[in-house]
């Protein structure tokens, strides 16, 4: 659909109004396919984000799809008139808003604990018998305050039976091909079991509390 310079000024005011977008973070492309019309409302930092006015076989009608939605990633609506587009464009800037100024957890907790710091230069020798001691009554402290986080049962189980299996390989693993392997296990039953990003960041701070001074630092 082409706009007019009116309705174009009618998106203008909606993004003041939201009152936290700049114009210049925004584009409008108008193109034309055999006499038929889109016009496109890009949103520049991220060009998968934008909104779309498509021409309808109807007089004075049209359809919109748009990308953020709000509970999924593009959305659409069906036959509409003009001024039913302009609250679907103040909706799809607040969803376009929220996606934006949301904290990307599994991108933080990634970072976190691929950029873990030893404290020590571990060789690959195994671990004496005071330093498995050390190493079970951390991972049973570990095991102890997972109920603090609200994580769902069957998750909880599984990773107590993770951290076991841990502790078990310990005996006979390297120090550093342990340490490694704990990383990894970490890693692995968080995206496994769909643990959700906050629960993530919360058993990775129990631990960095609970082995600190140990092979972790905070």
């Amino acid at each position: 659909m082409k706009l007019l310079k009116s309705q174009k000024n009618s998106l203008f005011e909606l993004i003041e109004e939201i009152d936290f977008f700049s114009h210049n973070q925004f584009e409008g492309t108008e193109d034309e396919t055999m006499g038929v019309y889109e016009t496109i409302i890009f949103y520049n930092e991220d060009r998968s984000f934008y909104f779309r006015f498509n021409e309808s076989q109807y007089s004075n009608q049209l359809y919109i799809n748009y990308s953020p939605g709000n509970t999924q990633f593009t959305d659409s609506s069906s036959t509409i008139h003009w001024d039913q587009s302009l609250s679907y464009f103040k909706n799809w800037l607040y969803f376009l808003k929220r996606e934006v100024t949301a904290p990307n957890l599994w991108e933080k907790f990634k970072t976190e604990i691929s950029d873990i710091k030893l404290l020590n230069n571990f060789n690959n020798e195994k671990f004496s018998f005071n330093e498995y001691k050390e190493i079970s009554q951390k991972i049973d402290s570990l095991k102890d305050s997972i109920s603090s986080i609200p994580l769902i049962l069957n998750q909880q189980n599984e990773i107590i039976l993770r951290l076991d299996h841990l502790s078990e390989t310990a005996k006979d693993l390297g120090k550093f091909d342990w340490i490694s392997l704990f990383v990894g296990t970490i890693i692995s039953v968080v995206i496994q079991l769909n643990v959700t990003p906050e629960n993530a960041n919360a058993l990775w701070e129990l631990i960095k509390r609970i082995f600190n001074n140990y092979f972790l630092s905070k």
